[in-house]
């Protein structure tokens, strides 16, 4: 009897199976939900359709195509392309692609939308040289984490750089792609005959990167360089006679820093700026991810050539930003001072409390942003302070490079030890409010310098240095704009 019923549930259970093998639905997979198809004509992108049956698409809308309208069992591409120009401001919808299954008993919908030709921001990071290339790709893939469907949304990143050797180049894009939700870099334009240290290189490529990604506005990154004004070896300047401890020899063993670059492939300062003026268009914004930068001598250069630049008066770790959280507030869409400001407290707030992240790193950030616009009015009240000087205690001066050369020193502290007008003193003191908003200055109670390999203390910090003060390079010093418009 026992075996009679066990008979009768083995025969009831494979004829349960056979049933529901039969219901089944032929399966069918589409890899995304909607598609973003580039702001021009003829560009597009595509999605994949699996089926264990034949299907069959339909589409409503206009200016795109789709192909193929259907498909066999297995894995299909569809391509969609887009057939005109989004001349609009924003993304828009086209339409929707809808594939039908197999068994006619579901669709399973795909929204095509187009982002404008236009882009709302192209961001530039532009990293030359080769001795930082493997901080370089870190920098790279931090940018990537940070790219989804909202970010940049509308916009564009770009990425110029040079992986594989001093005489070539590789502008790509960052992007993100729904189909696949991954981030993915695209090749626009390669460099055979590329020449970080030659002017007309670098402005070729700020042309071509607003060409190739045509925006409302423009924001521009540097890595690698950074000896703020001090002449680029061979630059138009001459060098002073270097001192007996050479001010930019680095100390055995010293942690990395971005405060060498390649030597041979630099650009004095006022190559760049001139580089920058040139364009038909302007940056909004300049950030400089090397070291020294945020230094009076150098903005002051720069000041006709971009609105806002973000840089360190001393040097930068070798890690670099922490691009994949600066990088979402530069396309928030709060304006480019909100962005700008949120990156600087970023950047300190990497290097003060997740710096041992990375190895051979050290807690070390100090960070400022210069309203160029005010930089004018800057160098009027520094030419005040000219004939008020008083002797001061050097020694006792905020200076931001180690070793026996210190070359960079606090401009506003230069200016509250030198100067013998407390009046004018507080006046100096009002302008650098507006010229280095306090909101955007931030640094750690140490710094890390790579030419004596030790932190040095903050003891007082206005987010710029100034060499004046300094006897190396005094007689180039003398040369500089902003030594002689406030003299």
């Amino acid at each position: 009897m026992i075996r009679i019923l066990r008979h009768t549930l083995c025969l009831l259970t494979l004829a349960t199976l056979a049933a529901c093998e039969k219901e089944r639905e032929p399966r069918i997979e589409v890899s995304t939900g909607e598609v973003h198809l580039p702001g021009d004509a003829s560009s597009g992108t595509a999605f994949t359709v699996s089926a264990e049956e034949p299907w069959r698409l339909s589409y409503t809308g206009e200016g795109f195509t789709v192909t193929p309208s259907g498909g066999a069992r297995g894995e299909t591409t569809v391509t969609v392309t887009a057939t005109e120009i989004n001349s609009a401001k924003a993304r828009r919808k086209l339409g929707t692609i809808t594939v039908h299954s197999p068994a006619n008993t579901g669709d399973y919908p795909v929204e095509v939308y187009q982002r404008p030709a236009v882009a709302t921001q192209t961001l530039l990071l532009y990293m030359p040289g080769r001795s930082l290339v493997t901080y370089y790709k870190h920098n790279i893939e931090g940018i990537s984490a940070a790219v989804t469907n909202r970010i940049p949304g509308d916009g564009r990143i770009l990425v110029c750089y040079q992986p594989e050797k001093h005489s070539s180049a590789v502008l790509q894009e960052i992007r993100y792609d729904p189909a696949t939700e991954r981030c993915q870099r695209t090749a626009l334009k390669t460099y055979d005959d590329f020449d970080a240290g030659d002017p007309a290189a670098v402005q070729q490529l700020f042309a071509d990167a607003a060409e190739l990604a045509p925006a409302r506005n423009y924001g521009l990154i540097i890595g690698c360089h950074g000896k703020a004004w001090i002449p680029a070896s061979g630059g138009v300047l001459p060098r002073s006679m270097l001192p007996a401890d050479d001010v930019w020899t680095t100390a055995p063993g010293a942690k990395q820093t971005r405060s060498f670059g390649d030597t041979g492939y630099e650009l004095d300062i006022t190559e760049l700026a001139a580089a920058l003026e040139a364009q038909w268009f302007r940056f909004d914004y300049l950030i400089f991810d090397d070291c020294f930068m945020a230094n009076i001598e150098t903005l002051y250069d720069l000041r006709r050539a971009v609105d806002y630049i973000v840089a360190s008066p001393c040097e930068i770790m070798a890690a670099g930003f922490p691009y994949d959280r600066i990088v979402p507030h530069l396309f928030e869409g709060n304006g480019v001072f909100d962005g700008l400001e949120k990156a600087c407290w970023e950047f300190w707030n990497f290097y003060e409390n997740d710096w041992d992240t990375v190895q051979r790193n050290e807690q070390s950030g100090c960070i400022s942003l210069a309203v160029t616009a005010q930089l004018d009015a800057l160098m009027m009240e520094m030419r005040q302070i000219k004939d008020k000087k008083q002797p001061f205690d050097i020694d006792a001066l905020q200076y931001y490079k180690g070793n026996a050369t210190k070359l960079f020193y606090d401009l506003e502290h230069y200016v509250t030890l030198c100067c013998n007008d407390q009046g004018a003193i507080d006046s100096f003191k009002a302008q650098m409010e507006l010229a280095f908003p306090v909101s955007c200055r931030h640094h750690t109670k140490y710094f890390y310098s790579a030419y004596d390999a030790i932190k040095h203390p903050v003891n007082y910090y206005s987010g710029v240095s100034v060499s004046e003060p300094s006897t190396v390079y005094a007689a180039e010093n003398r040369q500089t704009n902003w030594y002689r418009d406030t003299h």
